[in-house]
């Protein structure tokens, strides 16, 4: 739905799905992107850019529990376009999955001062 349109603005609730969908599509579980990337394969305008990077720097100082990925590490590096940049590069990746409780191990009971407590294993 997001790229049926031809030029897109990412709001900030749209840019965790985004972010989760460009790194699915790439196949790759960790890799350095750019903003300009992001916004250059979802065809979004310039508009876009803040939303996107102040997302990935979010996900970088702390977690963002609905989006399976975070950035490792933030580098700036110089591009050359029409001028020389210098823009930061993310190395985003995909989150260990949480662990669930296994519901076929027993519960474990202990005994505190005569009575019986149950305690999720």
């Amino acid at each position: 739905m997001l790229c049926n349109v031809s030029t897109f603005m990412a709001r900030n609730r749209d840019v965790p799905d985004l972010l989760e969908r460009f790194m699915i599509e790439s196949g790759e579980t960790q890799r350095w992107v750019t903003v300009n990337e992001i916004r250059t394969y979802f065809n979004l305008d310039e508009f876009s850019a803040p939303p996107i990077s102040g997302f990935l720097q979010r996900i970088y100082h702390g977690s963002f529990f609905s989006c399976p990925y975070r950035v490792e590490r933030i580098e700036k590096i110089t591009v050359q376009k029409k001028q020389r940049r210098v823009v930061k590069r993310y190395l985003v990746t995909r989150r260990p999955q949480a662990r669930r409780r296994d519901p076929a191990l027993p519960e474990i009971t202990a005994t505190v001062d005569d009575s019986h407590v149950a305690e999720k294993g």
